[in-house]
Parts: C-alpha cells; structure tokens; sequence
C-alpha cells in the first residue's frame, strides 16, 4: 500500500487514481480470502460410507476432489483480479 502511494504520488497521478493503487493490494487479499472460503465448500465427497453402504458406488479419487475446489478457486480469482485490475489499476486519465 506504501509502494503503490509512494509510485503514485512521484508518477504525479490526481487523488482518485492514487487511491486505486493504494487500496489495491488490500481488495487483492481480499479476494484471496472469498475464493479460498468458497473453493473449500466445492472440497467434500459423497454422504455416506462405502464400507456401509452396499449402493454406495465407486470412491471417488481424494486428488480429483481437491482438484475440484482448485479449478474453482482458479476460476473465481482469476475472474477477480481482472475486474479488480480493470477497476483500481485505470490509467486511461494519466497522460
């Protein structure tokens, strides 16, 4: 947040566009911390237990359920980020 203030303020960038670069590290983190809570309910498996149930089914692999909270986890903050950069990151009024 320093940097970003510091680099804004010797660019000689008016007040609106300093403030993206100053809050864009904290709506980052922010970011991280929604899409990691929302990746971590896509990590569960199937109700009940295969030594229990006869029509349970096959198991699913426990790499292919983590891999499903990850993609949508990548999914989600890569969607973000742009929006975030798109927003806070404009340039267009600097020369």
């Amino acid at each position: 947040m320093i940097l970003g203030g510091v680099l804004a303020e010797q660019a000689g960038m008016d007040f609106e566009t300093k403030s993206g670069f100053i809050l864009f590290p904290l709506l980052v983190h922010t970011l991280d911390l929604t899409v990691s809570t929302i990746g971590v309910f896509f990590v569960k498996t199937k109700p009940g237990n295969p030594a229990l149930k006869k029509d349970y089914g096959v198991p699913e692999d426990p790499l292919d359920i983590l891999k499903r909270g990850y993609y949508v986890s990548l999914c989600l903050a890569i969607v973000g980020l742009f929006f975030i950069c798109k927003t806070f990151l404009n340039t267009d009024k600097f020369p």
